[in-house]
């Protein structure tokens, strides 16, 4: 699911007006990738904090979970930078061009994260 994206996101950003190079589309990608992973991850941690009963996101230690939070995103831009890269890009790119992949608009593919986000908001303040 997540190559997939990733790929969408590279035609995506191709097929606008503004021609970019192709290690800026990938790091676009890459970018766009770890938002949808680190929204995923957030709302997995409300999730896990409040099943729990946990005491983890308390006000006055707001800065531990932020702290966490970036760490997360710093790591899995990496990871995500490694891993859709080089052979792995080939094998994605080939298995979309089998499916006929298109690219939809932009803003499309980034109402994902930022629904995941508004989620992971809604289910913070009800904790």
């Amino acid at each position: 699911m997540f190559e997939q994206l990733f790929y969408k996101a590279i035609l995506s950003y191709k097929s606008q007006p503004k021609k970019r190079k192709h290690q800026k589309l990938i790091s676009l990608a890459t970018q766009y990738i770890t938002a949808v992973h680190l929204g995923l991850l957030c709302v997995l941690c409300i999730i896990l904090v409040r099943a729990t009963n946990s005491s983890f996101l308390r006000f006055y230690d707001i800065y531990t979970p932020i702290g966490y939070f970036i760490l997360a995103g710093i790591a899995l831009y990496i990871f995500n930078s490694l891993f859709f890269n080089g052979k792995r890009l080939l094998q994605i790119k080939n298995n979309a061009i089998k499916e006929n992949t298109k690219g939809t608009e932009v803003w499309k593919l980034w109402m994902i994260p930022l629904v995941l986000f508004g989620l992971s908001f809604i289910l913070f303040k009800t904790t």
